[in-house]
Order: C-alpha cells, then structure tokens, then sequence
C-alpha cells in the first residue's frame, strides 16, 4: 500500500539558472532576512534589506525609492532618548540623528553597489496590514514601540499592493535591467489574535503577487507559503509561537528554492558548504 503522507508542490525548474559566483539581493520580511543570511553563510555575494526587516509593500517600494534619495524631515523623530526613522528598524536607531543618517546612508549605498552588478533578486512581502501615524498619515515600516493610540491600522487592497510591486519591480529593472527578480510570499503568520485578518492580508498579496509576476517581465513565483502550508502542513515545522516556520521547515524551503534557481554544479557545491558548515558548528559547541 502506497501510503501518500504530504502533498508536494510541483515546482518547475527555472529556465534561468545561477551558479555559485551569482550576486544575489533582496528585501522583505524576516523570512527573506533568513534568506539571505543562508547565502551568506554559503559564500555568495549578497545584499539584503537596506532598510532593515520591512513587511508591506508599501515600505519595500520606498526603500528602493530612497536608494539615491534622502529621506525627508518628517521621516525621523527622538523617543526616549534616541533618534528613529520610521522608514527603517530598529538597528538604525542611534543616540544622535547625525549617527542615524549615516547608518541610512551607508546601508542604501552598500545595496546600491550591490544591486547593480545581482543577477537574481528576491522580493518577499509578508502583510498587507499597514501601522499609519495619526499626525502626518505616513505608512511606517515600523512602530518602533510607540504608543498605539499613535497609529491607525489599514489594510492594503489588492490593487494596492500590486501598484506597488509593480513599482518596486520597474525601479529595480531600471538599475539593473538583467536581474530575475523572484517573488514569494511570507508563510510567517501573522496576527495570532486575528487569524481571519491574517488571511486577508495573505490574500490579497497572493493575488497582487501573481497579477505582478504575469504583468512584468523577467519576474518569476517562488511558493515559499505554498509549501509550508500545503505540502508541510503540520505545526511541527513550525516553531514554538505557531507562527514562524522551524528550523527544519526553513531548511526545506530553502532547499526547493536552491533545486529550483542554481544549476547542477552549484548545487553540489553548496551541498559540500553545508556539510562544513555543520561540522565547524559541531566543532564550536
């Protein structure tokens, strides 16, 4: 008896592989963060999130935006002690605004460089819920722990999050017109307390994502929410908050993405990466 125990994504093969000297870039959630950390690791030449972990589309749009333009006056404001970008994380936050700018700048600068010469991009939103500032209207790509009364929450339409994908794909293009620019979606959860918002906001990516990746060329879908869900689809590939994928579930999904955009070679070469990797990590505990 053939006993079937999950139900596995059929993932094509890119037509456009990439070897171990490819660049690669990339923005979005804390998923994409771990992304782009795994290359890291495995040597490649990366350049990820000039602004820190974003989430919507609307703030993936504007720190490509601000990538050779300075943010405005309204974008910064001091709280407890330290000067805060509503554009960026937390990391950038500093003690003197002066400090604060100069991190900005070296970090866009750093993925400018980088950006130019990638030849794969990946783009991961994760939401379509929005925190707007009740004083100035600005969609913040984080709260910094401010006041909730602060804000108004919102969430994006479809049409919305496709206007600014399409957006954030023209202007990488327009920098580096050779790049494939992978899209995929976040499979963190989100709102624990409101799963049905959650899903929403999932869907209404989803939908932008695919109405982007048929409408702009050399663009391409990469089912990172489709395996967690559907061919994993057991809260033991998630960690302990039953939000984030585990360890295990990253692995695996980072694993699908290597079979599907490197090329054979590669792929037996980061295989023997990974086998260092784990023995030098054994040797450290």
């Amino acid at each position: 008896m053939n006993l079937k125990l999950s139900t596995p994504i059929g993932i094509k093969k890119s037509s456009r592989l990439f070897n171990c000297d490819s660049t690669v870039a990339g923005i979005g959630s804390c998923f994409a963060q771990y992304v782009m950390e795994q290359f890291a690791k495995l040597g490649f030449n990366v350049a990820s999130n000039p602004n820190g972990i974003v989430y919507n589309s609307h703030s993936i749009l504007e720190s490509l935006k601000h990538l050779d333009k300075d943010y405005s006056e309204e974008s910064f404001f001091q709280d407890n002690d330290l000067w805060h970008s509503w554009e960026h994380h937390g990391f950038f936050s500093s003690k003197a605004k002066e400090e604060l700018l100069l991190r900005i700048d070296i970090a866009r600068k750093s993925f400018l460089d980088k950006l130019k010469s990638a030849e794969l991009f990946i783009l991961t939103p994760s939401s379509s819920v929005v925190y707007k500032l009740i004083s100035s209207n600005i969609i913040t790509a984080n709260c910094h722990k401010y006041p909730n009364h602060n804000f108004g929450v919102e969430i994006l339409s479809k049409e919305e999050n496709a206007l600014n994908l399409k957006k954030s794909v023209d202007i990488i293009h327009s920098i580096n017109p050779n790049c494939l620019i992978v899209i995929t979606l976040s499979p963190v959860r989100h709102y624990p307390g409101n799963l049905v918002l959650n899903a929403r906001s999932k869907a209404n990516l989803l939908s932008a994502i695919h109405e982007c990746v048929e409408q702009t060329p050399n663009t391409t879908y990469f089912p990172s929410y489709e395996i967690l869900l559907d061919e994993l689809r057991d809260y033991r590939f998630y960690a302990d908050d039953m939000l984030h994928p585990s360890e295990l579930a990253r692995k695996i999904i980072f694993e699908k993405f290597i079979d599907s955009f490197f090329d054979e070679k590669a792929m037996l070469i980061i295989k023997e990466r990974e086998k260092s990797l784990r023995l030098s990590e054994h040797k450290i505990k």
